[in-house]
């Protein structure tokens, strides 16, 4: 397989326009998402869809937090250590909450009901994609912009080459994403140069040195309800939130079966699990 790090393509380049129902589309697709790491879609989930996600992320956080300060618990503060399994907080002011979010509306079966990029998931992870995580990245109005990091490690060390996705991760952003509330910034094709850089999915401003990357990264801005797919090894950070208002961002996380990831949330509990 050709490996690029070509650090010039437009995020225009990376829009798949039309079904990949289609094998010849659907391959054409795959092919551009093995050399970037990254695609992306306009219009992945329907208006109604997308309003009551909205509505149910921020009241999904705001009993997070309000749990925390009910019971007199330590403020949750940055890292896995530091959080629960239903909400941590990657930076300040920036949560990554699973808590409710594998029911209506986040549930995955509601989304694959409107899901034109799911064939296109399934393509990249072997046709056996598994749904890892659904949870929301929820950045409060104000909150500072992240270092780079990447969400995952590859498999094997940097003298195998880049194997095939197993981790990929699909972003649904809830609001429009412009400069002034920010997105994610993206490195294409750093998922090349990522391979044996020892805790590449710890955050650090050194990352781009370290890997040596060149270019200028692509920063997200999409309307809400549009939908990126990139690459768990890709490099990449959250922009700051210059506005007093919230950034819901819904993410779905698809892996091969066989991949567990141990780096993300910690067993700790906010809530007793719900046994049926």
């Amino acid at each position: 397989m050709r490996e690029s790090t070509d650090p010039s393509v437009a995020f225009a380049d990376l829009e798949i326009r039309g079904s990949t129902e289609n094998p010849g589309a659907r391959q054409t697709a795959a092919d551009l998402f093995t050399r970037h790491g990254l695609c992306w879609f306009a219009d992945g989930i329907d208006g109604d869809l997308l309003a009551h996600c909205r509505s149910a992320a921020e009241e999904r956080l705001h009993h997070c937090l309000g749990e925390v300060r009910r019971r007199g618990l330590p403020a949750i503060e940055k890292g896995t250590d530091n959080g629960y399994a239903e909400i941590v907080a990657r930076a300040p002011g920036r949560y990554d909450m699973l808590y409710g979010t594998g029911s209506a509306p986040f549930n995955e079966a509601a989304l694959r009901e409107e899901a034109k990029w799911m064939e296109l998931v399934d393509e990249l992870l072997g046709g056996e994609a598994t749904l890892l995580f659904s949870g929301l990245l929820m950045t409060l109005g104000g909150a500072a912009q992240q270092p780079w990091h990447t969400d995952g490690e590859h498999l094997f060390g940097p003298e195998v080459p880049t194997l095939p996705p197993h981790v990929l991760n699909v972003f649904v952003p809830l609001v429009d994403i412009t400069p002034e509330i920010g997105g994610t910034e993206l490195c294409p094709g750093s998922h090349h140069l990522t391979r044996g850089v020892p805790e590449i999915y710890e955050q650090s401003s050194e990352h781009l040195k370290t890997i040596g990357w060149r270019g200028n990264p692509l920063a997200l801005e999409i309307p809400a309800g549009s939908v990126l797919l990139f690459d768990y090894r890709l490099l990449h950070r959250a922009l700051a939130n210059r506005t007093d208002r919230l950034r819901p961002i819904l993410y779905l996380t698809f892996a091969k079966p066989w991949f567990r990831d141990v780096h993300n949330f910690p067993e700790r509990r906010l809530f007793a699990p719900i046994r049926g």
